[in-house]
């Protein structure tokens, strides 16, 4: 049995008032700042939860949590995991979030939801609280997990403060961890008595992000705000409190004016990158193609050893090709995380520019397309060639027609040799290609280099 976790949208949120009842559904909190999941087993909904953020009382008002409003799990799938599952995930989100703690309340008559609670890490505190709709007082538990320690890398925001000094004088408080990820470390905190979000590089290939905030100003291409841009850290607004901005979602994949936003945005990208000085020094995915990994590729993937063979034989004019068409900025790494939405959906702009580099427009037009819905495709390419037609009087199908043949030959082999980089083997996902087995990838590398 298969138990599937997503977001709730309008449909499942049908789905559930008609399942447990209206007042289950007055617990889906849809403002911004909420998490609501379902479980579903074969399109069914078999559990759902809903959590939203609220702001803690002075002295602690700049705080926020996340409070467990509902969760439910039918009970002919009780004692699976599924509860479990919810909680975890929604633990995630809220941490991500940067919330300094997640809540709930559980009645004392639930002893296998208190016992799930106990076992999750959740401490409990025994409360007796007012339930209007049965007019009576209820005893149970308020539940409680802190999500992120206020600072358990002290020397870490010591040299966040002493880097930020070089730029400015303004103070940085109570910085709390989000996530640190390979020496990427990721706080919340306040700058200047402003919400911001600090991210640190310890690493200096890593710095190469806030060179390209400062890139992208420079040529008037749309970012997140910046508030300070150290040596090693970087200072940005804070989205999840915007009353402009809101964090992506993945039901923006279907959203015909997010698509529409998220157009302009690559086009004033592309347009401005081309005349970017500092192209040539950029990061360019298809280098990674060298003679030794494919080499290497030959003994770890001998089931397509005649297309790798072949890619050798050819590899000067391959390299003298992927260098013809004209070069121009590119994102690299689009996915619902990594944009803002206008809340008003006139505006979507992309951010985390640590892939950013130089290429292609069709790879960084393909790369998006391939997340959107087909509705929302459309929307996307004609709106980007709407603004090239109005800027030039022309769409680029000659220069597309190009690019679109090196792509289809350079990406599934930057794909393949990405996933082998990180993880030394081929991983299963990249053996079940069939393009790569079938013959169809050696076809298209001998049309385009013979």
């Amino acid at each position: 049995m298969q138990i599937n976790y997503q977001e709730i949208n309008e449909s499942l949120l049908e789905k559930i008032a008609l399942k447990y009842g209206e007042i289950a559904k007055k617990h889906i909190h849809l403002e911004d700042g909420s998490c609501l999941l379902a479980a579903l087993c074969d399109d069914s909904i078999v559990g759902f939860i809903s959590v939203y953020t609220r702001s803690l009382a002075i002295p602690f008002s700049e705080e926020r949590d996340a409070y467990i409003d509902i969760i439910e799990v039918d009970e002919n799938y009780q004692r699976m995991g599924i509860a479990t599952e919810l909680i975890k995930r929604t633990e995630e989100w809220a941490k991500k979030m940067g919330l300094l703690q997640i809540c709930a309340w559980s009645s004392e008559d639930k002893i296998e939801a208190i016992t799930m609670w106990h076992n999750l890490g959740y401490g409990l505190c025994p409360a007796k609280i007012w339930y209007e709709l049965c007019k009576e007082a209820v005893n149970g538990y308020y539940v409680v997990k802190q999500l992120n320690p206020v600072n358990p890398y002290t020397s870490i925001t010591k040299i966040i403060k002493q880097d930020l000094l070089c730029c400015s004088l303004k103070p940085i408080q109570k910085l709390r961890l989000i996530s640190d990820n390979e020496g990427v470390y990721v706080y919340k905190g306040l700058y200047d008595s402003v919400p911001a979000v600090v991210k640190y590089f310890e690493k200096e290939d890593d710095r190469r992000e806030i060179l390209n905030y400062r890139l992208l100003a420079r040529h008037n291409i749309p970012t997140i705000k910046t508030l300070a841009l150290g040596t090693a850290t970087l200072v940005m607004e804070d989205i999840s409190v915007s009353e402009e901005w809101r964090l992506g979602i993945p039901d923006d994949f279907n959203d015909l004016d997010v698509a529409k936003g998220l157009a302009q945005w690559y086009f004033t990208f592309h347009e401005n990158g081309v005349s970017v000085p500092e192209l040539d020094s950029l990061y360019f995915a298809y280098d990674s193609i060298t003679e030794e990994i494919l080499e290497k590729l030959i003994l770890k993937f001998p089931e397509a050893k005649e297309l790798f063979q072949f890619v050798l034989t050819q590899y000067g004019k391959l390299r003298e090709m992927i260098y013809k068409p004209s070069f121009t900025l590119t994102y690299n790494d689009f996915y619902w995380t990594n944009f803002i939405v206008r809340k008003d959906k006139k505006e979507a702009i992309m951010f985390d520019y640590n892939l950013l580099g130089k290429g292609y427009r069709f790879s960084d037009l393909r790369n998006v397309c391939w997340d959107l819905s087909e509705e929302a495709k459309t929307t996307f390419i004609d709106e980007y060639n709407h603004l090239y037609m109005e800027k030039y009087g022309n769409i680029r199908t000659e220069s597309e027609k190009v690019e679109r043949s090196i792509d289809d030959v350079m990406d599934p082999l930057f794909t393949l040799i990405f996933a082998y980089n990180r993880k030394g083997s081929i991983p299963d996902w990249a053996k079940k290609k069939d393009e790569y087995m079938d013959g169809t990838l050696l076809l298209k590398a001998r049309h385009l280099l013979l």
